[in-house]
């Protein structure tokens, strides 16, 4: 080898250094730099739970990252495309990777169907911002997963098998999905168990949690999450982290040689209606738990005298007591188990099954056209434009000529009518403008009370941007965030780009690229502690002439506008409630019927004919009320309030926002009076737990679809349980074509059909004898063909045991 000098003479170069330079890659070990020394990520992924992700939903997203160097960066997630409209979102971590290390990071990811057409995972060293993409050396740099939406219930337990039979449901167009877990699978940020449906802990070493998954799942109950804890001899070592929100406090065990409340609440059989599932055969004593009913909880059945099942409601969720180990044999493998807890669990399944068939997974996506009505962004005064174009019309063309013609100097115009042309555009201009020279929000909150002075809280809210660029939006801690762009006055929104970095201290959200004069739709969902914004008090029963009556009052902490009850089918006008008012039924003269479709035409009439004030409120009626699980309530009020529940700040300033609140709280009616249980008519909804008939859909004005098959649907009336003879009716506005429908006859153990002709009711002496079980009747409906219908109404009266 030889190297040439300036003055162009050959040189040998030493062989000792030729040799010492071989030598010095191996003596300088990593000190060489190679192509391969680049950083790179061997990167491994899981979305969702157990790969089920989970429609209209957060869900976790699992990377687990190994760096070759040490390195420093954010992971992001970015999905392009969104099956809601929504715009293309980055959702960024930062972390810390230490060479040859795994490590776990989690995000929190929208529920949607993956595939490598509308996502990409990157990392960037350093920050998004600034940094260099680095690749990865393994793995898929996208996620692929469908979306589905399915009652999911995971389960911790100690058995492999827990709750496996909850598959065997017949659950229509939602399928339930047993999601086994370890220790380690369970978050500690309640926002990644949004997409968890039940939580199920039985025979599990709760103790093995730490205090931010006790914590986590906690707060996953009082925002709206079903925690079920099983019992058996395992209920201490199960329950104890829980034992501040469980139904029961442990006293120890007893044992048992049958279950005839778990045998009828589990008798049933698909097909022709006949038939059960068999009789529970113990072959021996089980173990059960001993218990004392905790404060606030409710029995739901009982054995020898003892809680089968109990419940208790904490804030907006529920938790749910089972005296015996589920998993536990010959209980878990007996035909009637798993619709046994299909009434349990019947509400998880009629809310996920209705999702399923509308497609209606999120119903706070509805209200984005309605945040296009901004209060504060008002188009000009069409009067003032029409003078401003008459004035300009009179100038620019008499007058004008007129003054040019006199002075002899109509060569002017030629200057003259394009300097009037330019501050004319600039003054129309400057009035469109007025209202548009800073930053704006409109704010749609829904406010979820629970009815003992605790609720939740939803947003979504619209960012207007005075001008084109970056703008960056500071949201209270661990807010996650959906986003949705609408095209500036003078540009598209087609390449936007947000970046959202979810944070404990707050939650960033960029908004690169904003043009003049658009909107940032953001959806905003929080799991954060449930605030204390008091409660409507609510006084409800039936009087002596069988009509609704009692009082609202509100004890909330604001003052309330448009409020209004519904219960049996009817809407009652409250009109405005201020803090401490108190409106008696006796007084409303607005009486509505007011089913579910119709609940903004009965709450604000008039209005035919345009400039309606109301079009906001009827927005969130119709767009959110109706496609939530709401309308599935027997009774709740609802009312409005234009209090600022929700801020944000950009770039470190607080944004002026016109805000619209929708309060809402179920209440329940005492239907025991004077002695007698006296229930109408159109009071209590039918729960739907099993469906073996595809299509069945149920409208919100109460007509359902069916084709040909079954559907079993609940009465749950726990009052019945003290009533001592008394009479059970049934009536049907609408049967259906080709039907047949059967009551579940507990003494039987068999269903029984009812031979009615509908014009007529149908009606049954003591009730409790024959076709009712601790308070729950049975019923099934059987199409022969596809037919509309409308499932029965029900009603009970009698004396209540002394």
């Amino acid at each position: 080898m030889f190297f040439t000098t300036r003055d162009k003479k050959r040189t040998r170069f030493p062989l000792w250094a030729i040799a010492l330079l071989l030598l010095l890659p191996l003596v300088s070990g990593g000190g060489a730099v190679h192509a391969d020394d680049k950083p790179s990520i061997a990167l491994k992924s899981e979305a969702g739970y157990g790969g089920t992700i989970k429609e209209g939903t957060w869900n976790p997203l699992k990377l687990t990252l190994t760096s070759n160097r040490d390195l420093s960066g954010d992971i992001v997630f970015q999905v392009t495309q969104d099956r809601y409209g929504n715009s293309p979102a980055s959702y960024i971590q930062h972390v810390e990777l230490p060479k040859d290390t795994a490590k776990e990071v989690v995000l929190a990811i929208p529920g949607q169907q993956y595939d490598k057409n509308n996502n990409e995972i990157r990392f960037y060293e350093g920050s998004v911002n600034k940094g260099n993409l680095v690749g990865f050396s393994s793995g898929k740099s996208y996620v692929s997963g469908a979306g589905m939406n399915p009652t999911n219930v995971a389960v911790l337990s100690e058995d492999p098998d827990a709750m496996n039979f909850l598959t065997l449901l017949p659950s229509g167009n939602s399928k339930v999905s047993v999601l086994h877990m370890k220790q380690q699978d369970v978050p500690g940020d309640p926002m990644l168990m949004d997409g968890l449906d039940v939580i199920v802990l039985n025979r599990f070493a709760s103790d093995s949690l730490t205090p931010a998954q006790v914590g986590a799942i906690e707060q996953w109950v009082r925002t709206g999450g079903k925690l079920v804890l099983g019992g058996g001899a395992a209920y201490p070592k199960t329950a104890a982290p829980f034992a501040a929100i469980s139904p029961v406090e442990y006293k120890g065990t007893f044992s048992v040689a049958a279950l005839p409340e778990l045998e009828k609440l589990g008798a049933y059989k698909q097909g022709n209606g006949k038939g059960s599932p068999g009789k529970l055969i113990l072959d021996g004593e089980l173990t059960l738990a001993d218990v004392q009913l905790a404060k606030g909880a409710t029995v739901l059945y009982s054995t020898a005298g003892k809680p089968l099942f109990a419940s208790r409601q904490i804030e907006n969720g529920r938790v749910l007591y089972a005296a015996y180990d589920l998993a536990q044999e010959p209980v878990a493998s007996w035909p009637g188990h798993p619709f046994a807890w299909s009434a349990l669990l019947g509400n998880e399944l009629q809310k996920n099954n209705m999702k399923a068939m509308t497609g209606n997974y999120s119903p706070l996506m509805n209200l984005s056209y309605i945040l296009n009505f901004f209060p504060t962004l008002k188009m000009p005064s069409f009067n003032v434009l029409a003078w401003l174009i008459a004035v300009y019309a009179i100038v620019v063309a008499p007058l004008l000529y007129w003054l040019l013609k006199k002075a002899d100097k109509r060569e002017w115009a030629w200057w003259i009518i394009p300097l009037i042309a330019v501050v004319a555009s600039g003054t129309v201009y400057m009035i469109g403008a007025s209202d548009k020279t800073k930053e704006l929000a409109h704010t749609f909150n829904v406010v979820e009370l629970d009815g003992s002075g605790l609720g939740k809280v939803k947003s979504a809210t619209a960012f207007f941007s005075p001008g084109s660029g970056d703008y960056r939006l500071e949201l209270p801690a661990n807010t996650y965030v959906k986003i949705q762009r609408d095209g500036g006055a003078f540009s598209g929104a087609d390449s936007s780009r947000n970046l959202v970095e979810v944070g404990p201290k707050s939650t960033e959200v960029q908004l690169l690229d904003m043009p003049q004069w658009s909107l940032a739709k953001l959806w905003v969902e929080q799991r954060r502690q449930n605030e204390g914004l008091g409660q409507l008090k609510v006084n409800l029963f039936i009087n002596d002439k069988g009509n609704i009556d009692g009082n609202v009052a509100n004890t909330t902490n604001t003052n309330l506008k448009n409020a209004a009850l519904v219960v049996g089918g009817k809407l009652y006008t409250l009109g405005d409630l201020e803090q401490g008012k108190t409106v008696s039924l006796a007084s409303v003269q607005n009486v509505q019927t007011a089913r579910n479709g119709m609940l903004s035409v009965a709450l604000f009439q008039g209005y035919p004919n345009g400039n309606d004030p109301y079009v906001r409120e009827r927005g969130l009626v119709d767009n959110y009320l109706q496609g939530s699980a709401w309308t599935s309530q027997d009774a709740y009020v609802l009312a409005f309030s234009n209090d600022k529940l929700f801020n944000y700040r950009s770039d470190n300033r607080e944004i002026e926002s016109e805000q619209l609140n929708l309060w809402l709280q179920p209440v329940n009616v005492h239907w025991i009076q004077n002695g007698k249980l006296n229930l109408p008519f159109g009071f209590i909804a039918p729960v739907v737990n099993q469906i073996s008939a595809p299509g069945w859909y149920e409208e919100p004005n109460g007509i359902s679809h069916i084709e040909q098959g079954n559907v079993t649907f609940d009465y749950d009336v726990p009052d019945l349980k003290k009533m001592a003879g008394g009479v059970l009716k049934l009536r049907s506005k609408n049967a259906g074509k080709q039907t047949e429908y059967h009551i579940f006859n507990y003494k039987k153990q068999d269903w029984e059909l009812i031979q009615w002709d509908t014009s007529k009711q149908w009606s049954a002496a003591n009730p409790n004898g024959q076709y009712a079980s601790q308070g729950r009747i049975r019923m099934k409906v059987t199409a022969k063909a596809a037919t509309e219908l409308i499932l029965p109404e029900l009603a009970v009266e009698g004396a209540v045991k002394p």
